[in-house]
């Protein structure tokens, strides 16, 4: 059976684990969390919680493109994981509650961002004031 296999870690190294994006972040310091994140998304293709990690850390830096697209790519995996347990339960537990909603949380976000026509438009500084 032929595919893509990540070569063993370096002796002494771990291997990347899909809680790691958000391991130690500091606020101040997101460009490097956002590279260890894009090297756990690398090691764990096929695993959304990196995704919606990641999704996470984009928003944070204000790419809201980017951050949309991890969280759409999470749900896409994760209900390939759902899928896969439904047909074969032996192949590993069924996805996470708690990272489901995360991910569906994130999404309706995303679309609340992509389908309002006022989105572009800046909310008033003060409430309209009722003419009489």
């Amino acid at each position: 059976m032929g595919g893509c296999v990540s070569a063993p870690p370096e002796p002494g190294q771990r291997v990347a684990a899909p809680g790691d994006c958000l391991r130690k972040v500091q606020i101040d310091e997101l460009d490097a969390a956002l590279q260890r994140c894009n090297a756990v998304v690398t090691a764990l293709p096929n695993d959304p919680q990196p995704r919606n990690d990641r999704s996470l850390l984009y928003s944070l830096t204000g790419n809201n493109a980017a951050a949309c697209r991890d969280s759409f790519k999470a749900a896409e995996l994760l209900e390939r994981q759902r899928k896969a347990h439904r047909s074969d339960p032996k192949q590993g537990p069924p996805p996470d509650r708690v990272l489901a909603d995360e991910i569906s949380l994130r999404q309706r976000s995303c679309r609340r961002l992509t389908n309002r026509p006022a989105a572009a438009a800046p909310s008033p500084v003060t409430p309209a004031v009722p003419k009489p």
